[in-house]
């Protein structure tokens, strides 16, 4: 099984899919311990991508929540956020 190059411009939604892919497969019990190894190794990659997208997404929204009273913007954290 050769190692597959994910794309610098992959989008949240399909980097995501392509880790359940790879997550099914190694459920799925019929891949050797070497292509076992390249999936979970891929699929380590795919989380990366993943995690970082979110932490990316989780930076700008905190930079964006609008005030109390519309009147401008300041920054909430998501803990802040989910409390309310």
């Amino acid at each position: 099984m050769a190692t597959k190059k994910i794309s610098k411009n992959i989008k949240f939604e399909e980097a995501l899919a392509l880790l359940e892919e790879q997550v099914r497969l190694l459920e799925g019990g019929d891949l050797s311990l070497e292509e076992s190894l390249e999936v979970f190794k891929y699929g380590i990659e795919l989380s990366q991508i993943c995690t970082g997208k979110l932490e990316t997404a989780k930076q700008e929204v905190e930079k964006i929540v609008a005030a109390d009273g519309g009147n401008g913007y300041r920054l909430e954290t998501f803990q802040d956020l989910e409390v309310k």
